[in-house]
């Protein structure tokens, strides 16, 4: 009879020490920002269709003449201040996407139609629902303080998706896309579909939460750019009189031959200037970065340096309100930046209850 020796059996290999600590900071650091990230990634998805939503059940009928042009835009303002009195200081001029004028006063918002100038009376509730989501989205209804949490909290989204994709790198082989999709599961495999999860959408989530990171920060801290040039119309406005918004417009217009007004600001009582706003050609944005200014104390009208002339660096910064929103940019990317907030709630579920499963072991 042979004796066969008995090989010792090797013990489970443990993760690297730096693999472990990265497990540790990125769970405290998902505890800390997975509030903030849920709000504005619930928040975010809904405005994603924000237009579609109105169209759907404010403005069902609404669409652009054909031959729809500035000089009639031009005759509609002066009606519109002249129906309601001192007017809107703050106006969204009709385009394709959204065929109806958006007048807003006070953070109240009337739409009106382009054929009749009539104000569309059908389900405003969701004006007042979408202005909420949008204060809940920017700045968690604290104004400042929220906006300074996002801020803080987007830097902590990208710390989580480095970290997530180093952990989870040296098990990638194991990738399996049935584990994505987000369906009800027992809680200790939550942690598979939440890593798993994490590393597809990664690019994406980087994406999303770095542009409006970029647009907080420049809000709150610095601008990272220096002030756009500005060049004087050779042209000054009559001062003494204020003139008619048509006329403002059509200036304004005549500047910028061939952009498409979107916002309209009137001078009032706390200022004397008033501006318009235009998109160019193929912009990405879709209000445009490119305006004109009056002062209407001097008669001095600016226009701002296009922004198809503008240098790269500033192209860029241009370019990250369409990224983190998707406005402008089509369907497919819209859905994905969707797709993106449903990722992060998955993420935040399936990271939570992992952690809490973990606790209650």
């Amino acid at each position: 009879m042979v004796t066969v020796p008995i090989q010792p059996i090797a013990p489970k290999a443990r993760p690297a020490r730096h693999r472990v600590g990265l497990r540790r900071w990125h769970r405290w650091c998902g505890l800390a920002v997975v509030l903030f990230l849920l709000v504005a990634a619930v928040s975010g998805s809904l405005l994603v269709y924000k237009k579609e939503l109105i169209r759907l059940l404010i403005t069902p009928q609404a669409s652009l003449p054909v031959d729809y042009n500035i000089e009639q835009m031009a005759a509609q303002l002066d009606a519109i201040i002249a129906s309601s009195g001192a007017g809107p200081p703050f106006i969204k001029a009709p385009n394709l996407d959204e065929p109806y004028w958006a007048l807003t006063t006070d953070g109240n918002t009337v739409l009106l139609s382009v054929v009749s100038l009539q104000a569309y009376r059908d389900n405003l509730w969701l004006l007042d629902a979408l202005a909420f989501v949008r204060r809940l989205h920017t700045e968690l209804l604290t104004g400042l303080v929220g906006e300074a949490l996002l801020l803080a909290s987007g830097f902590g989204g990208l710390f989580l998706s480095v970290t997530g994709l180093m952990v989870w790198w040296p098990t990638r082989k194991s990738f399996r896309w049935h584990w994505v999709v987000p369906r009800p599961r027992p809680a200790q495999l939550l942690v598979h579909s939440h890593r798993h999860t994490g590393a597809a959408a990664a690019a994406l989530l980087v994406l999303v939460i770095a542009t409006g990171g970029v647009m907080l920060w420049q809000k709150l801290i610095w601008p990272l750019l220096p002030p756009l040039a500005v060049a004087s119309l050779p042209d000054r406005l009559e001062t003494g009189l204020a003139p008619p918004p048509s006329q403002l417009l059509l200036k304004a217009s005549a500047a910028v031959a061939d952009g498409w007004p979107t916002y309209i600001r009137l001078s009032d009582d706390d200022s004397a200037t008033a501006s318009v706003r235009f998109r160019l050609p193929g912009e990405w944005h879709p209000n445009g970065r490119t305006s004109v200014t009056f002062d209407l104390a001097t008669g001095q009208a600016n226009v701002s340096e296009r922004s198809d002339q503008a240098a790269p660096a500033r192209r860029i910064v241009n370019q990250m309100y369409p990224l983190h929103s998707g406005y402008g940019m089509g369907w497919l990317y819209a859905a994905l930046i969707f797709i993106s907030g449903i990722a992060i709630l998955w993420l935040g579920i399936s990271g939570g209850v992992s952690y809490l499963k973990r606790r209650k072991a």
